[in-house]
């Protein structure tokens, strides 16, 4: 069998024992069982990884922006409207985060970041101005769901 129908299974089955202690425990919202599936099998495959027991990094790449992006959507949800003018550089940080557990230390990448956050910030001080203030409103827009 393919390595991706394992991990595949394996993810289907933690979704069906999580839902499964989700609704013993009653467990309400506290969760999300897909999210909870994707992120503990990367976790278990990183570390096989680590003990050079599982060499397959492109799935579990894939798992980890899988969680990225369910983190990303998560504190989207809970943030206040003009913090979201951060969304770029924070999911940027989170490909940053992935690329250096995989990979290695980047140190004019981590620079790049440093310089995103500080424009964007540099942004949200001066949204006040006209002209910032237009772009800023533009940046928010941007991923409306419409």
């Amino acid at each position: 069998m393919e390595i991706i129908t394992i991990v595949l299974i394996g993810i289907i089955t933690l979704f069906f024992i999580l839902l499964a202690l989700k609704n013993i425990f009653t467990i309400k919202d506290k969760f999300c069982v897909i999210c909870a599936s994707v992120t503990l099998t990367w976790t278990l495959l990183l570390a096989l990884y680590i003990l050079k027991i599982f060499t397959d990094k492109t799935i579990i790449a894939i798992l980890m922006g899988q969680t990225s992006i369910g983190i990303f959507y998560l504190l989207e949800n809970r943030v206040k409207e003009k913090v979201k003018l951060f969304r770029l550089p924070f999911l940027l940080s989170l490909i940053f985060i992935i690329y250096l557990i995989l990979e290695n230390f980047n140190f004019n990448s981590l620079i790049f970041i440093i310089i995103l956050w500080a424009f964007f910030f540099m942004i949200y001080l001066f949204r006040t101005k006209k002209s910032i203030g237009i772009f800023f409103n533009k940046i928010l827009e941007c991923c409306k769901r419409w």
